[in-house]
């Protein structure tokens, strides 16, 4: 792995702020999967957001977007050290929501 390249992980500590599910996705039955990549840096701060894999709705992919860029992260500590890393978590719209 190059010097600074983030590490691809299982799972951060992040309190993850609930996507606002678009009204017109709900009238229209619009459902899905939107996968958001992203990668916080040492102090915990998410440095970068971007759509890894669409819902095949471009409203819900946006509501994931906004959700991720609304969430918290603390750092990723690896041997005592924070480190970057990266992580890409789904944002599931059903209608259980």
């Amino acid at each position: 792995m190059e010097a600074g390249a983030p590490k691809n992980v299982a799972t951060l500590e992040c309190s993850l702020a609930k996507p606002v599910y678009p009204l017109i996705s709900r009238r229209r039955d619009e459902t899905g999967v939107a996968y958001v990549h992203f990668v916080i840096g040492v102090t915990g701060k998410i440095e970068s957001i971007e759509l890894q894999k669409s819902s095949g709705y471009t409203r819900l992919d946006d509501a994931a977007l906004a959700a991720m860029h609304a969430s918290t992260c603390e750092p990723y500590v690896e041997n005592g050290q924070p480190i970057r890393a990266a992580h890409t978590q789904p944002y599931r719209f059903t209608f259980d929501d």
